[in-house]
Formats: C-alpha cells, sequence, structure tokens
C-alpha cells in the first residue's frame, strides 16, 4: 500500500528548515541544495512543492508567523486594552533566541518584498492585520478611560506598531540593545507615550 504523505505538513517542515537556514546564515545560505541537505528530501522533492527561492522565503515567514501568531494570542489570553497589548509587543520584540530569529527571517523576507509587487501585497496584508488587532486593544482602552477619550485608535495603533518594528529591529544591530531589560524599558515608554494619547 503506498504511503500516504501529507502535503501540507510537508511544506510546512521545509518551511521551518528554511527559516532555520536564514537565521543562520542569511540569504545565500538558503538553497534547495542546503534544504535538501538538512531535510532529507531530495531537490526534486523540494522543487515539487516551490517554484523557486521567492516562495521558500514566503513559506519560511508563513513558518515563523505561525509561531508568533500563537505566542502573541496566547500571551493576551484573558486581558484587555493596555494590559492585552502591552503583552502582545512583550511578546514581538527579540528578548530571546526564538524571537531573534523571527526577526531575522523578517528582514530577509522585507527586503525582497520591498521591490517584489506580489511579496509587497502580502506583506502589506499582515501588517494592516497587525494593525487591526493593535487598534482593537488601544480602541478597548480608549473604552475604559486609560486613553483620553477623542483619540482616534487607528493612527495610535499604527505609529505604536512601526515603533516596535523599530525597536526590534535595531536590537538586532546593537548587541547591548538586545537584552530583555532594555527591551522591557523601551516598550514601557512606548505604553507611557500612548497612555498620554501621544
Amino acid at each position: 500500500m503506498p504511503k500516504i504523505v501529507d502535503h501540507s505538513a510537508r511544506r510546512e517542515e521545509i518551511g521551518a528548515i528554511a527559516a532555520s537556514l536564514i537565521a543562520e546564515g542569511g540569504m545565500e545560505r538558503t538553497t534547495i541544495r542546503e534544504i535538501a541537505s538538512r531535510s532529507g528530501f531530495s531537490k526534486g522533492v523540494i522543487e515539487h512543492y516551490f517554484e523557486g527561492k521567492e516562495e521558500l522565503i514566503f513559506a519560511a515567514l508563513n513558518s515563523i508567523n505561525q509561531g508568533y501568531e500563537q505566542r502573541v494570542h496566547n500571551s493576551a489570553l484573558g486581558l484587555s486594552g493596555l494590559s492585552a497589548l502591552r503583552q502582545r509587543i512583550l511578546a514581538t520584540l527579540p528578548v530571546n533566541r526564538t524571537i531573534r530569529n523571527e526577526w531575522k527571517v523578517r528582514l530577509a523576507f522585507w527586503s525582497i518584498a520591498a521591490i517584489e509587487s506580489k511579496l509587497c501585497a502580502r506583506q502589506t496584508e499582515h501588517f494592516e492585520k497587525a494593525v487591526a488587532v493593535y487598534a482593537n486593544d488601544i480602541a478597548l482602552a480608549i473604552e475604559h478611560g486609560d486613553i483620553p477619550a477623542g483619540n482616534n485608535a487607528e493612527p495610535l495603533a499604527r505609529r505604536l506598531f512601526t515603533s516596535t518594528i523599530g525597536i526590534s529591529t535595531a536590537a538586532l544591530y546593537k548587541p547591548p540593545q538586545a537584552g530583555k531589560v532594555y527591551l522591557q524599558g523601551e516598550l514601557e515608554y512606548l505604553m507611557q507615550r500612548l497612555a498620554l494619547g501621544h
């Protein structure tokens, strides 16, 4: 009887391996040959699932985003408003090796998405989804009186989201700013500004 192959699981496995290679050695090391060597699959099998390197990179991004989305969701369970938002951002900041590797993969993907329209559209969709989650938390904080009334949640969310990206990417380049204490301090500064409606 022929072996039943879970194609979705296989794509996810290859994507996860691609993500690991990008985080370890960058785009140059992330070749189909290297993925085949790491995974034990033949080059032909990998090429069957992915038409080219762009698709592999997107699979790598999907792989790290699945872990990220689950972690962020779990971090805010039972919380709302500013409390939920603080935990979501903390779960996003590169405070450990796993999350730093996620950011390395994102940066590799963004460098390509900035010039490739198809990938740019996908990334824009992901950004807007994240901003919407932040905006929902901020809207609840305004409703609860934790942020002054009259503020618009969406622009506050967008500003906070881009600030989080800036803090996280800077931490990859400046080791003293990669520490958990430093990053938590930056988060508290952002939250204090947000509570003032800034």
